[in-house]
């Protein structure tokens, strides 16, 4: 059983990755149409290589899946197992949902004082809601999964609650 949640990449990753995504993408196509073929082939096959790389993780989202009872972190790509992680729910009665903030600056010259009166405010951040297990005695907990959207969270919580022993909290 298996629930695919969001992309696992978050907006400015995505963003950035589009934009490297597609400088690879110009550089192999000007490669591939201005030299020969033979004195270029292994740069324009390593451009080509790094652009399919680029797009499949691009697609990729995060999510569930259970086997013989055990709860795994999974990266799907186009509903294919890429990566699965265990978690060891054994130690663990409870589980509970955070909401934070997921924040990136990108600000570059904050050791250039001249320079940092200047710079534009980079910062970008959006909610989020991260999925903890906690023990019984309330001592010790373990994060298991971040997610921005609160549609999502729900699903997960209900794919949890029918798939393993663990309670909300």
């Amino acid at each position: 059983m298996k629930i695919i949640l969001e992309r696992n990449l978050d907006f400015r990753q995505f963003q950035n990755l589009i934009i490297l995504t597609f400088i690879t993408g110009m550089l192999f196509l000007g490669m591939l149409n201005s030299a020969s073929f033979k004195s270029y082939y292994i740069i324009e096959s390593i451009l080509f290589l790094l652009c399919l790389i680029f797009i499949s993780i691009l697609f990729t989202k995060k999510g569930f899946f259970v086997e013989n009872q055990k709860l795994y972190k999974v990266i799907f790509l186009f509903g294919f197992r890429l990566k699965r992680t265990l978690i060891e729910t054994s130690n663990f009665q409870q589980f509970s949902i955070i909401k934070g903030k997921l924040s990136t600056n990108y600000s570059y010259s904050n050791d250039i004082k001249e320079l940092h009166n200047w710079e534009p405010d980079l910062n970008y951040s959006v909610n989020c809601f991260t999925i903890f297990i906690i023990d019984e005695s309330k001592s010790y907990n373990k994060k298991v999964l971040t997610l921005t959207k609160p549609e999502k969270v729900k699903l997960a919580i209900d794919f949890i609650v029918k798939n393993t022993h663990l309670t909300l909290y």
